[in-house]
């Protein structure tokens, strides 16, 4: 009766280490069409296949805290904010002097037309503490991204929401006003029914893993301009003229950009609107691009088909 205890011990203590083992490899955990969750003894990675899906709100079980380059998806998420033409509404100057910190984390991966993209948890506090949060979707070299969700409160709510169904991503930003207001701008009242506005809706196709701006009419020559207007001077300020602060004007083929086009933009670097101009082939910038803030050319950025080379 001994011996057998000794030996039922033994065999316990081996089964013990060989599970110990297995658990250090990765156990797939689920392997479905839209999710795939794989844990490892450190980290535990979703994977999401998004095919017609909305993204709305925040899962918090998708949120990881790994290592991540921190300071280069910040300046990705800022360059993100150029595919609105238009400024943030988000006040950055808080983040900007250093009086607040933003906080990332890695989010899931998804996977958009069978290509993969990394996605990331932007937050911080803002005026009042309100809590700004967001979610980057980048490429894997962390050279484009986009933003597709964002949400904060104030006197009433932004938000911004993406769906995407096979190659398109439909970006959306609205605002939903909970206030009326006064002839000197005082807040009067609650609105029972509360007040949506629409002030953004573009599309972007996937275009060798950039996210390319997508129109729904095809061989097109567009030239537009629309918000306030902007008084420019000349050098020697004798001479001025009156400019929207946001423009575009160029051709589109295949549903993308194509050849030559002419833009301004608000630019998060200059935190004002910039004359931007240079090439795109189908949908993707190449060759030499053109940055105007006030007159000639203040910097340029070479591309190779949507890859930036370099800068000066």
């Amino acid at each position: 009766m001994k011996h057998l205890k000794i030996t039922i011990i033994f065999i316990l203590v081996v089964v013990i280490i060989s599970c110990k083992k297995e658990n250090n490899g990765i156990t797939l955990i689920s392997t479905t069409t839209d999710s795939i969750k794989i844990n490892t003894s450190k980290i535990s990675v979703v994977k999401l296949n998004l095919h017609d899906t909305v993204i709305n709100r925040i899962d918090s079980t998708k949120i990881r805290n790994v290592e991540i380059d921190k300071e280069k998806i910040i300046e990705l998420y800022y360059k993100s904010f150029e595919k609105d033409y238009i400024k943030p509404i988000t006040n950055f100057d808080g983040i900007k002097t250093g009086r607040v910190k933003i906080g990332i984390k890695k989010y899931a991966d998804f996977y958009i037309n069978q290509k993969e993209f990394k996605s990331y948890l932007i937050s911080f506090d803002y005026e009042n503490d309100r809590l700004y949060r967001a979610i980057l979707l980048a490429n894997n070299s962390l050279d484009d991204g986009l933003i597709v969700y964002e949400k904060y409160v104030n006197e009433g709510e932004y938000i911004r929401t993406s769906k995407v169904k096979d190659n398109i991503i439909t970006n959306s930003i609205f605002t939903i006003e909970y206030y009326e207001y006064d002839r000197n701008g005082d807040i009067s009242g609650h609105l029972e029914k509360k007040d949506t506005t629409l002030i953004i809706k573009n599309k972007y196709c996937i275009r060798d893993n950039y996210f390319s701006e997508y129109f729904k009419k095809d061989n097109l020559e567009i030239s537009k301009e629309w918000g306030d207007k902007e008084v420019i001077y000349t050098k020697d300020g004798l001479d001025s003229s009156y400019v929207s602060l946001y423009n575009m004007k160029g051709k589109v083929q295949n549903h993308v950009k194509n050849g030559d086009w002419e833009e301004r933009k608000y630019i998060m670097e200059y935190d004002k609107s910039c004359w931007v101009n240079g090439k795109y082939v189908n949908g993707l910038k190449d060759g030499e691009w053109y940055y105007s803030p006030n007159g000639p050319a203040d910097k340029t950025e070479v591309y190779d088909m949507g890859r930036l080379l370099r800068t000066y």
